[in-house]
């Protein structure tokens, strides 16, 4: 039989589709790969006339081979199939280009309501980090150390020869909070915190 296969020559049309078929299949176990196309499935009818039919013997022999192949198959599949596992599609499958677009809006829906959730807790992160209490605190020193100074360099330029200006006409003069820069009255000067 091989030697009847070897002296054959094959088709345009089933060099093209066995190529077509090797492109398209993927196996998870490795089987020989056997196309067998009738004269019936064959695109060019002149072809089919032009071969003469098999004899007998022939045939009788193509079926033998043939059938051995498919056991031969069968066992490597039998073989191959305890280690594969099936495992079910995890995406449905559409029937519709309708049921396509619906999905897609859902997608679409969730994946926007994730993002606001995203958003929201970015949000939140950046409050809760604009507003450490410790670095508020520094924040607020820095602050009170500064208006302290430029108070003192305020009552040194506005002093005249005759007449000093104190602190405490310069915090009402400009409305600020005694407590925020630590000012005490009685003794006309600033404190430590």
């Amino acid at each position: 039989m091989s030697k009847l296969l070897a002296t054959k020559p094959m088709s345009a049309t089933l060099r093209e589709r066995l190529r077509k078929m090797r492109r398209s299949f993927t196996s998870s176990c490795t089987v020989a790969k056997r196309l067998k196309i009738d004269c019936e499935e064959s695109d060019t009818p002149s072809l089919c006339a032009s071969n003469p039919a098999p004899t007998q013997d022939a045939q009788g022999s193509a079926i033998a081979h043939t059938h051995t192949v498919v056991s031969s198959v069968d066992t490597s599949l039998s073989e191959c199939l305890p280690s594969v596992e099936v495992s079910t599609p995890t995406t449905p499958r559409y029937t519709s280009h309708q049921d396509l677009l619906q999905e897609k809006r859902k997608l679409l829906k969730r994946v926007e309501e994730k993002e606001e959730i995203l958003r929201r807790l970015k949000m939140v992160k950046l409050y809760r980090s604009k507003n450490n209490l410790t670095e508020l605190q520094s924040l607020l020193e820095k602050w009170r150390k500064g208006s302290q100074l430029l108070l003192y360099e305020l009552q040194s330029a506005l002093t005249t020869e005759n007449k000093k200006i104190s602190l405490t006409q310069l915090i009402e003069s400009y409305g600020l909070d005694e407590k925020l820069l630590c000012y005490n009255r009685t003794e006309e000067d600033f404190e430590e915190p």
